[in-house]
C-alpha cells in the first residue's frame, strides 16, 4: 500500500490531532489543499522533476522519487571523498512504503549526475540543470542533506514557538521547493490564520491560487498583502518592492479578465477590517502612471506607495515614486531706492 509521503508530525502541530503513523492528505487542514492537490499540474514547479530510483534502508523497498536540484558541496567532498553525504536535495521525499525519511541508499544515475555536472570543467558538456555546487542553507544558517531533515529541524523550532508565522512560512516555502504543493498550501493557510499580517504568505498563496484559476481567493490574499506591506520587515524592501509589484501586476489581470469583478485595491471592507486607512484606493486611481501588466518594474511606483515608509529604505536613486512637490507662487522682489 502506498503511502502518502506526510509527517505525522506535521498534522500533530498544523491540527493538535494524532493522525497515526502514515496520515493521508485528507488529515491537512486548509480550505485549498484539495483544490491544489487535484489541480497541481497546472503548477509551475519551483524547480524541474528530477526522479530517480532509491532504495530505502529501513524498510529494503526501491521507488521512484522526485529528488529535486541536487546541491553537491564539492569543498567537504574533497576533504573526504564521500559524494553521497555532501550531497543536498531540494525534492520532499518519504519511502511510499514505509514512510520513513532520510535513510536512503543513493543509485548510481545520482552520481552519474554529479560527475556530468563537472564535465564543463574538464571541457565536456554543458552540466544539467539539476546540479548546483555549493551549500543549501535555511534562514536560520543551518544546513541539512534531505528536506525532510530540513522539515524536522522547522518542526522542532516551531515545537517552541508554535504561533511563529514566519517559520510556518519558511516551512510552506521547503514544501513547495520541494514540489509538494498540497502540504505548502496548507502550511501557508496555518501561518495566515496565526498571523494575518504575514505578507510572504499571503503572496505565494495569491500566486498559487492564480494558476489554478481560482481568482477571487487569489486577489483576495493579494489583497491582504498590499493592506500589510508597510508593517512587514521580514523582507529587505527591495525585495518586498518585488512581491507587491508581482501581485499589482496579476491583480490588474484579474480585473480586466472579471470586467472589474475582482477588485485591484483592497476594499473599503478590507481596510476597516484590517484597521488601514491611510492608503485609499481612490487617491490611487486618479495618479498618472503608465501600467503595463507583464512589465513588473512599471508596477513599481504603487508598490512603494503601499510600502510606507519602508520604500524610503530603498536607496534614492532606485526608487520610483516621487511625490510631486507644490509648485510655490513666484516672491516678488521689492526693489530698493537708490540715494541720490
Amino acid at each position: 500500500m502506498a503511502h502518502s509521503q506526510i509527517n505525522p508530525l506535521l498534522i500533530q502541530m498544523l491540527t493538535g490531532k494524532d493522525a497515526g503513523e502514515s496520515p493521508t492528505r485528507s488529515a491537512l487542514p486548509g480550505a485549498y489543499v484539495r483544490k491544489i492537490f487535484q489541480k497541481r499540474n497546472q503548477l509551475s514547479p519551483i524547480y524541474e522533476v528530477n526522479h530517480h530510483m532509491l532504495t530505502c534502508k529501513s524498510c529494503g523497498r526501491k521507488g521512484k522519487y522526485d529528488v529535486g536540484i541536487l546541491s553537491v558541496n564539492s569543498e567537504e567532498v574533497v576533504k573526504d571523498g564521500d559524494t553521497q553525504k555532501h550531497t543536498q536535495m531540494t525534492g520532499y521525499f518519504r519511502c511510499k512504503h514505509c514512510n520513513e525519511a532520510g535513510n536512503w541508499e543513493l543509485p548510481n544515475s545520482i552520481l552519474m549526475c554529479i560527475i556530468a555536472g563537472t564535465l564543463p570543467a574538464l571541457g565536456g558538456s554543458d552540466p544539467s540543470s539539476n546540479i548546483f555546487f555549493g551549500k543549501n542553507q535555511l534562514f536560520d544558517g543551518t544546513s541539512h542533506q534531505y528536506a525532510t531533515d530540513a522539515e524536522e529541524h522547522l518542526l522542532q523550532l516551531l515545537k517552541e514557538r508554535p504561533d511563529d508565522a514566519y517559520i510556518w512560512n519558511r516551512l510552506g516555502n521547503l514544501y513547495q521547493k520541494g514540489n509538494r504543493p498540497e502540504l505548502g498550501v496548507s502550511v501557508f493557510e496555518h501561518s495566515v490564520r496565526l498571523d494575518p499580517k504575514q505578507v510572504e504568505s499571503h503572496y505565494t498563496l495569491g500566486m498559487m491560487l492564480t494558476q489554478i484559476e481560482d481568482l477571487p481567493n487569489a486577489g483576495y490574499h493579494f489583497r491582504q498583502m498590499l493592506l500589510h506591506a508597510k508593517e512587514y520587515k521580514k523582507l529587505p524592501a527591495e525585495d518586498l518592492r518585488d512581491l507587491l509589484a508581482i501581485g499589482l501586476s496579476e491583480l490588474f489581470v484579474m480585473s480586466h479578465r472579471t470586467d472589474g469583478e475582482i477588485p485591484i485595491f483592497p476594499t473599503p471592507e478590507e481596510l476597516a477590517a484590517s484597521a488601514q486607512q491611510e492608503t485609499q484606493p481612490g487617491t490611487l486611481v486618479d495618479m498618472e502612471m503608465e501600467l503595463v501588466p507583464g512589465d513588473v518594474e512599471t508596477f513599481y511606483p504603487l508598490a512603494e506607495i503601499f510600502m510606507g515608509l519602508r520604500a524610503k529604505e530603498i536607496p534614492l536613486r532606485k526608487r520610483t515614486f516621487n511625490v510631486p512637490k507644490a509648485s510655490k507662487a513666484p516672491v516678488k522682489k521689492k526693489k530698493r531706492k537708490r540715494r541720490k
